[in-house]
């Protein structure tokens, strides 16, 4: 995520809005430590769907990120 960000000069605190997609919310939640390092603590506006399963069978998690890109200095 963080290298597809770069690609358009912003970075994840450029982030204003996550949708994540889960199998298993339940286990996800254990994993919010990750998002806490990520972010920083200052987190984005996020939403959370648990759902039956994900277009690769065996992922647990999609995490789309909506960005505030910054202005191009030219």
């Amino acid at each position: 995520m963080e290298r597809s960000l770069a690609a358009f000069g912003a970075t994840l605190q450029n982030v204003v809005k996550e949708n994540l997609y889960t199998t298993d919310i339940e286990a996800m939640k254990t994993h919010n430590e990750a998002r806490k390092e990520m972010y920083k603590g200052d987190y984005p506006a996020a939403t959370w769907v648990q759902i039956s399963r994900l277009y690769m069978p065996d992922a647990r998690l999609e995490i789309e990120v909506i960005a505030h890109l910054p202005k191009n200095k030219n």
